[in-house]
């Protein structure tokens, strides 16, 4: 049966019916696990007040050297993925904006400040594993200038919408789930009323649009409100927002293998579009046949992937062998790039999404060689979760170890079912043969087991695993090594 409502590309749905199948008609409620790596402050840091009417100025927050060197940073490990600013034009701003004050030529107070607290925010957020106080400072003063203009009658620039993009692109590696999405839809609604969804040699657009614009920057503005706003609405089950009468190009490739080079087959995913096997096995083909080297585009070609495969699942459909290989090989391949990721400090959203995706991919498979790759899931996740000790990822790794004992536990019963059936005839076939097998009792109890003291609650909620004795299960051998202390 397939599958109409907008759950359909959603990951918290899949994992939700992988779960609890056992009991699908009492399931809990959504929940998306490795959303992003989590919050990486420990404990509150200074921030502005949030009755703070007016934004600090970029200038009193950080120094034009640091600036220089942050910006340095978001050019080498962003703009490859998302690019979308002039690295010489903003240059050019923040020389002109860190000149004394007293020089005729300073760049004024005002909108692309939040253009440049934006990418400085970003370049901590690429070079620190734990937020800074100033990381705070900055994007705070970025919401500020933002959220103002938002409540002014001033007609909206490019400037803001830069500012926006870079909002909503940095909420979805720190935030929420729900602020991330709503931020999105505003990005959407303001590139419309900025006309940057209309290409300049529209007539349309000569009463719409705010200021002349490169027309590559314009694409690419469009293109990042419309990748970072369709992949939250999916991931979040919820609707996205779609600008009738958009007759803006796709930006130019600055390489092979560029995310806006899978918008296409990312909208066409629309869960409200009607869409039968062989249009999600081709889209599917499409995807696997991309060649992409940067680890980004590896892990959102990787996460496009993912997405089919849970529509075909959803279908019911029966997928050939060597598409599945092709499948788990990408998967092999999006497992390397996440640790890559980590390695480098590069806090992409998807190196966390990615490998728990990956890790319930590979259980709903089932096979001998989605199994064979689970433990390099699991070793994946593990990494993301030691290098961002925070709440999301304990979280994540914790639900991953819990779903992989619940399938453990599924194949035990099934090999005893089996063993039963062997032992009730063994008699007609041939001379009994007595099979015992030791059974050393346990010692342990679940205060053995850091970080799965709330398990015996979840499966409490979980119906049709009540009868689950889970400190027996825990303290039985398996081959998987347990979670260390705060991870």
């Amino acid at each position: 049966m397939a599958l109409s409502s907008l759950e359909a590309n959603s990951g918290a749905a899949f994992v939700r019916r992988l779960g609890l199948k056992i009991d699908p008609a009492n399931a809990p409620r959504l929940h998306l696990f490795a959303w992003n790596v989590g919050a990486r402050h420990r404990t509150p840091l200074s921030m502005p007040p949030s009755s703070v009417s007016r934004a600090v100025a970029v200038v009193d927050i950080i120094s034009l050297d640091e600036m220089r060197l942050l910006a340095a940073t978001f050019f080498e490990k962003v703009d490859p993925c998302y690019g979308f600013i002039d690295p010489d034009h903003l240059l050019r701003q923040v020389n002109r904006r860190w000149l004394p004050p007293s020089s005729e030529s300073t760049l004024s107070y005002g909108p692309y400040d939040a253009v440049l607290c934006g990418v400085a925010a970003f370049g901590h957020l690429f070079s620190r594993r734990q937020a800074t106080s100033t990381e705070l400072q900055l994007t705070e003063a970025a919401r500020l200038i933002l959220d103002q203009h938002m409540l002014s009658e001033a007609p909206s620039s490019v400037d803001i919408v830069t500012g926006w993009v870079l909002r909503v692109a940095y909420l979805r590696m720190t935030a929420s789930p729900n602020a991330a999405w709503m931020a999105s839809c505003s990005l959407m609604h303001l590139i419309e009323a900025t006309g940057l969804h209309l290409e300049p040699s529209s007539d349309a657009v000569l009463e719409q649009s705010a200021e002349p614009c490169n027309p590559e920057i314009r694409r690419r503005l469009f293109g990042m409100a419309r990748h970072l706003n369709v992949w939250i609405s999916f991931e979040l089950g919820r609707s996205r927002v779609v600008l009738h009468g958009a007759t803006s190009l796709p930006p130019t490739p600055r390489s092979t293998g560029e995310i806006f080079n899978l918008l296409p087959v990312s909208e066409s995913l629309d869960p409200n579009k009607a869409q039968d096997f062989p249009d999600l096995e081709t889209a599917l083909h499409n995807v696997l046949e991309a060649v992409h080297t940067l680890s980004p585009h590896i892990l959102a070609q990787c996460n496009l992937m993912l997405c089919i495969y849970r529509r075909l699942r959803g279908l019911d459909s029966v997928i050939s062998g060597t598409l599945l290989n092709r499948v788990l090989e990408l998967a092999r391949k999006g497992l390397q790039a996440s640790r890559d990721m980590v390695a480098s400090i590069c806090p992409w959203h998807q190196i966390a999404n990615v490998p728990f995706q990956i890790i319930c991919t590979l259980l709903a498979i089932d096979s001998r060689s989605s199994l064979a790759l689970l433990g390099d899931a699991m070793r994946t996740l593990r990494e993301v979760a030691l290098a961002y000790d925070t709440d999301v990822m304990r979280e994540a790794y914790s639900t991953a170890y819990l779903l992989i004992l619940l399938h453990q536990r599924r194949k035990e019963e099934d090999t005893r079912a089996l063993r039963d059936v062997l032992r009730a005839n063994s008699a007609a076939s041939a001379p009994q043969v007595e099979v015992s097998e030791p059974m050393a009792e346990s010692t342990h109890s679940l205060a053995d087991y850091p970080g799965f003291s709330w398990l015996s609650d979840l499966v409490i909620d979980m119906p049709g695993l009540q009868n689950l004795d889970l400190e027996s299960f825990l303290a039985t051998d398996t081959s998987w090594p347990l979670p260390e202390t705060g991870v």
